[in-house]
């Protein structure tokens, strides 16, 4: 399990990232500025897909690194 996470440690914290901004959104409170406009973090939406997209790029480049390493030291056998 350590060495799994040892593998795919950015992936997992971009992941953790993205996670903590939908929650960071979902947790504020939205409220009515005095000119009758609505004040949200609405910077945590895209901010949140960037990290969960990063996220998913990264846990594929590095699950096929891991998948030719496998393989090579399969073939020196």
């Amino acid at each position: 399990m350590l060495t799994l996470l040892r593998h795919f440690r950015t992936s997992f914290i971009l992941f953790l990232i993205g996670t903590g901004c939908l929650l960071a959104f979902n947790l504020s409170t939205p409220h009515i500025a005095a000119n009758g406009s609505p004040n949200e973090p609405f910077a945590f939406i895209p901010l949140a897909w960037l990290f969960l997209g990063l996220s998913a790029v990264m846990f594929v480049v590095n699950m096929v690194i891991t998948m030719l390493g496998i393989k090579r030291q399969h073939l020196d056998c």
